[in-house]
This record gives structure tokens, sequence and C-alpha cells, in this order.
């Protein structure tokens, strides 16, 4: 509705979200990269219930490394696995009824509007940036 209303946008094809989805850096650590395999694991799953259309998988060695070979290949294999063998990717919405992620949707819209009204109280988006605004949030 927001790009509708606001932006003018007109088609459906202007409104559709598209999103790439990264598994994060910030979370892998050095001490026990092993672990970073289940953290990594854990944010491509969110990404892919959450409808994302493309995904990388950052490798566990990335933490303190460019990714060696054996750690690429894992992240290529988990994304092959959350694919191919999980059954994720059988069904179109897979929380599609989910009660909780029906009321965190809203949740998360209502947050959401009162962002974008801080921004435009901040005097619009470039304004926010030019200020310093946005990288404080």
């Amino acid at each position: 509705m927001v790009l509708r209303e606001k932006y003018g946008a007109s088609t459906d094809r202007a409104m559709m979200l598209k999103f790439h989805t990264q598994t994060s850096g910030y979370t892998l650590t050095w001490q026990q990269p092993l672990n970073n395999i289940v953290r990594t694991t854990i944010e491509a799953m969110a990404g892919v219930l959450g409808g994302t259309q493309s995904l990388h998988t950052n490798s566990y060695d990335e933490a303190w490394a460019l990714p060696s070979e054996n750690a690429v290949k894992v992240a290529l294999r988990t994304q092959q696995i959350i694919a191919e063998e999980s059954g994720i990717s059988d069904t179109v919405d897979p929380l599609g009824g989910s009660y909780y992620m029906e009321w965190l949707t809203d949740e998360m819209e209502r947050q959401a509007y009162l962002y974008f009204d801080r921004i435009e109280k901040a005097g619009g988006i470039l304004n926010a940036i030019k200020t310093g605004y946005v990288q404080k949030e």
C-alpha cells in the first residue's frame, strides 16, 4: 500500500517485493569455526522461510580469512540440503497460517510505519541521511 499511495506505483509488478539474502558475517566467530556452519544454516533457513529469491551462505571461515575451498563447499552444500532435503521448497508459503508469524508480521509492519513517520519528521529520507539520522538508528 505504501508503494501505491506514497510513491504512485501502479502495476502489480512494480509492487512485488524482490530480495536477496546473505547470511551474516558478523555472527561468525574464529574461536570455534565449525559452529559457524550451524549459525549460517539457521540464517539461511530464516531467509528461505521469509521468501528470499536468492541466497548467499557465508563460509564458516570468513570470520578471519578468505574462504577455503572446503568451507565454500560446505556453504554450497548447506543451500543444497535446505533446497532438496528439508521440504521447505515443496510449498509456496511454509509459514502460512501460523498465528505467531501473522502477529509478528503485523507488528513489524506497525513498527515500520512508525519508523517511516520518524524519517518524515526528520525532513524525509535524503535529509535524514545527510544529517546522520539513518546512520545513528
